[in-house]
């Protein structure tokens, strides 16, 4: 949902005879803005994914610029170099075209007869056209994900863009960054999305639809028919663009269950939800619904105070000991942890196992329970793990 370098280069059977000489693996990379340049001076202002367009006026007095030039593009994240061939430049270097290739950064050129301002012109009118779409694909997922309203208005949008017959996968992503790194959150979408791009080319995936909007603090990614067997790839993409590009402090991902059809996504989304407060929670970077197991139900309550009062409430004969209050509740959540072994419990908390009986003995008495079976035990592990919940700062999803 985005103009790409592939779609400028191709559209109207490429009127302005472009050729692409470097960089044919990122053909597809985003681009956000066209750029005359003719100097490097005004890179480090880029924001990611524009794309360059020089006639090389200071190659003749600089015969080294057209490197330099390239290397500030790559390090900014640019998408693309056009370069004017014909007056001050007539052969692109063979180094500079291996540079390119190296760093998967393309390279065209286009002919001295091509008025540059009108290819320019065209080229940024499509990229405004695309950001338009973009906004009205945003707005329509959302409100299949969130508000499910107007479903034929929303419906008759993203047909343009998914199989709403097919199956739906939805993936929250959330980074926790420093103000400094907050500043790059655009280029790390572009980047994040010219590598799906490349995964999509790499597998041959023509059938498989993916989306990426933002939505509250999340990044949210569609997959519509998506085989299961690539979500690890797929996973190791996010986390390697999010903790390596914008070195998060923190990188979480949330994905919920596949759904057959649209009109089902929005519980894949509420899911992906879920499995993100658990990710959070335990501090894991990535978290599937399929496999939460019991906490499947803690995390879907979206009352905090009903876990709280029930959590209160079986474990308010401990809460009442004051003082020794914390070591009995630790006591009992080591000896849960281990199967109700004296000698483990014991080793664990490093005091005598007599100490450990006589405690365990004094706990049975005050919760009324003889804390020998799983069923006996299950009611306070889950008490305990909502405590376990409380005590981190857990982002309010």
């Amino acid at each position: 949902m985005s103009a790409t370098l592939k779609k400028l280069y191709t559209e109207n059977n490429n009127p302005f005879n472009l050729s692409l000489y470097a960089g044919q693996n990122s053909i597809r990379n985003t681009v956000t803005w066209v750029y005359m340049l003719e100097d490097e001076y005004i890179i480090p202002y880029f924001r990611g994914a524009e794309l360059a367009v020089t006639t090389c006026i200071k190659l003749p007095r600089h015969p080294d610029w057209l490197m330099t030039l390239v290397q500030k593009l790559v390090e900014a994240h640019a998408s693309g170099l056009i370069i004017n061939i014909g007056k001050f430049i007539t052969k692109i270097p063979s180094d500079v075209i291996d540079y390119c290739n190296e760093h998967d950064f393309p390279l065209f050129t286009v002919p001295w007869e091509i008025r540059i301002t009108e290819m320019i012109q065209v080229f940024c009118t499509r990229i405004i056209n695309e950001q338009q779409e973009s906004i009205i694909h945003d707005k329509a997922m959302r409100d299949a994900l969130t508000k499910r309203e107007n479903e034929t208005e929303y419906r008759e949008v993203l047909s343009k863009y998914y199989d709403l017959d097919g199956k739906f996968t939805v993936i929250l992503i959330y980074s926790r960054l420093s103000t400094e790194e907050s500043s790059e959150a655009d280029i790390t979408e572009y980047l994040f999305i010219n590598q799906l791009r490349r995964f999509k080319t790499l597998h041959d995936l023509k059938k498989t639809k993916m989306g990426l909007i933002s939505h509250e603090h999340y990044e949210l990614m569609i997959l519509n028919n998506v085989e299961l067997s690539l979500f690890p790839e797929i996973r190791n993409i996010i986390l390697n663009v999010y903790e390596k590009a914008v070195k998060a402090q923190a990188v979480y991902i949330g994905v919920g269950n596949e759904v057959q059809g649209l009109s089902n996504i929005h519980k894949s989304y509420y899911r992906a939800r879920t499995a993100m407060r658990m990710a959070v929670y335990r501090n894991l970077p990535s978290v599937s619904f399929e496999e939460m197991g019991f906490y499947k139900i803690l995390f879907s309550v979206k009352d905090d105070e009903i876990l709280s009062s029930y959590s209160d409430e079986i474990l308010a004969p401990l809460d009442s000991l004051g003082k020794k209050a914390p070591e009995y509740l630790e006591l009992l959540k080591v000896y849960i942890q281990n199967d109700r072994s004296l000698e483990k419990t014991a080793a664990a908390l490093f005091l005598h196992r007599n100490t450990v009986n006589y405690r365990i003995q004094k706990m049975k008495t005050l919760l009324n329970s003889p804390l020998k079976t799983v069923e006996d035990l299950f009611p306070f592990q889950v008490a305990l793990a909502i405590r376990d919940m409380e005590a981190h700062t857990i982002h309010k999803m």
